[in-house]
């Protein structure tokens, strides 16, 4: 049972990512392109704490490295697009 909650929910972790990876590709400004790159790297992370828990526990540091590096990225191209100057 878990197994097939694990599938379903990989199904649409990837439909979800074909639809930001989309957006990435027909945003029209930066700033929608730049919450495209964000979600899809959100996505990412589902896609392998899902992994994680069908196949090995292993992976949750990546997941954990991961989202650190997307939220100091994310906040250093804001304050790039707001003032110019990352930090």
């Amino acid at each position: 049972m878990v197994d097939v909650a694990l599938d379903v929910a990989l199904g649409l972790l990837t439909a979800s990512l074909a639809v930001a990876f989309l957006r990435f590709l027909k945003g029209p400004s930066l700033v929608d392109r730049l919450l495209a790159v964000e979600t899809t790297t959100l996505i990412i992370l589902g896609v392998i704490a899902v992994v994680s828990v069908k196949y090995s526990f292993e992976f949750f540091v990546a997941v954990l490295i991961i989202a650190i590096l997307s939220v100091i990225s994310s906040v250093a191209v804001a304050k790039y697009l707001v003032g110019g100057r990352p930090f």
